[in-house]
């Protein structure tokens, strides 16, 4: 979600402290709960500090995901800030990570986009990356997106409208080619064909859909979804030739800032019924892709917009958890089922080297009362899927099998 935004608000809750044992070792933080008694201010949350949790063995593909996300902005000095964030996100308890890494074109109506090695790392730096998130318990999505350099006032990837579909669709099989092969040299475990291009659902024939796809699928033996936006899904006619269906989830929660948890709860009710409906007619599970808020009061409105309300508040601390604590509400049931969930996995939006805290109104939720409630989330998925077989397999990276076609590449 590299143009957009997210919301949520918190009602009252209170705060209690979980002593997680077992699987999850001697992690301990707070958690919100909920309750008539207000969580800490603001300046309490400052001196929040939390335990890592003990890293997992690596899943396989199969397995539901259960991470969060990282973009990558800037090739030089991203394998030193990969050990930061991807050790980080290990800590919290996730067992996924998922990496986005932009190309760019200068507005919607540009014929051409490319490449910036200055943002884009090297196969040698990719390597290093993977081998991290790897190395971490972290299974990686790789998801190449688009953006605008200099986008004409409100544009962005979900308008592209290039001169020439056809031609932009040659440059976009080119561009996801040089990822792929890159990502099948190294075991990466999702590889995403696109991220909301909402324009290019609409206009660009579902054939030229399925041959690229079928392009992607000659050189990369992973898993491969298509990331929609949450309100687009729908529209999208290639889903049959995928692995999973993947959205964003910025659904309008309320009309007010600091809504009530019941408020989110009901708000989240008829989604639910209305994603599952369609995932049973799909027949594909459902992995999602950003799931966040900003700590602004009034995220629960507009998830995505996070230019709506800039400023660190507590009650923005608040709505960002109390959401966390709706979505994780809404779908615990299913995300129980491990394998078999409708659901391939859940996506935290974001994480970065930001120091986060009190002071921090984006979505990240380091140092917050999200984090605690987040590090909750992923403990309880660990101890599920313990309870479902306590020796979880582990991938054997020198047995999988690739296509010929995927080796290195510096580029193609």
């Amino acid at each position: 979600m590299a143009e957009k935004g997210t919301g949520s608000s918190v009602m009252n809750l209170i705060w209690k402290v979980l002593v997680l044992a077992g699987v999850v070792g001697s992690a301990t933080w707070l958690s919100i709960a909920a309750s008539s008694k207000s969580p800490p201010s603001a300046s309490a949350t400052k001196s929040l500090t939390f335990k890592a949790t003990p890293h997992q063995p690596l899943l396989t593909k199969d397995e539901p995901y259960h991470g969060v996300a990282w973009q990558i902005h800037r090739s030089e000095g991203c394998v030193e800030e990969a050990r930061l964030i991807l050790g980080q996100i290990a800590d919290l308890g996730a067992d996924a990570v998922l990496i986005s890494n932009a190309g760019y074109q200068e507005h919607a109506g540009s014929e051409s986009f490319k490449i910036d090695p200055k943002v884009t790392p090297s196969a040698e730096q990719w390597a290093e990356i993977f081998k991290i998130a790897h190395d971490n318990g972290l299974r990686v999505i790789l998801m190449p997106i688009i953006l605008l350099s200099h986008p004409r006032g409100n544009e962005w990837r979900g308008v592209i409208n290039p001169p020439s579909w056809d031609d932009w669709m040659i440059q976009y099989r080119e561009f996801l080619l040089h990822f792929a092969r890159i990502a099948a040299a190294n075991h990466v475990e999702v590889f995403m064909v696109g991220s909301e291009l909402i324009s290019a659902e609409k206009n660009v024939h579902v054939n030229k859909w399925h041959e690229l796809i079928r392009d992607i699928r000659k050189v990369f033996p992973g898993k491969l979804s298509y990331s929609s936006n949450w309100d687009h899904y729908k529209v999208v006619e290639f889903w049959d030739e995928l692995d999973l269906v993947s959205m964003t989830s910025y659904y309008k929660l309320s009309n007010e800032s600091n809504p009530s948890l019941e408020t989110l709860l009901e708000a989240w009710r008829p989604i639910r019924r209305g994603l599952l409906r369609w995932q049973a007619e799909i027949g594909k599970p459902i992995l999602f892709t950003e799931v966040g808020w900003p700590s602004q009061e009034g995220a629960s409105i507009e998830p995505w917009n996070y230019y709506k309300n800039p400023k660190p508040t507590a009650a923005g601390l608040e709505e960002q958890a109390r959401c966390y604590r709706a979505f994780m509400e809404t779908w615990k049931d299913d995300v129980a089922k491990g394998k078999d969930s409708p659901l391939g996995g859940v996506i935290w939006w974001e994480w970065s080297n930001i120091p986060g805290g009190s002071e921090d109104f984006g979505y990240i939720p380091k140092g917050k009362p999200a984090e605690a409630t987040l590090r909750e989330w992923f403990a309880t998925i660990r101890q599920d899927r313990m309870k479902r077989s306590p020796k979880p397999m582990q991938v054997n990276q020198k047995a999988d099998t690739q296509p010929e076609a995927a080796k290195p590449a510096q580029g193609s």
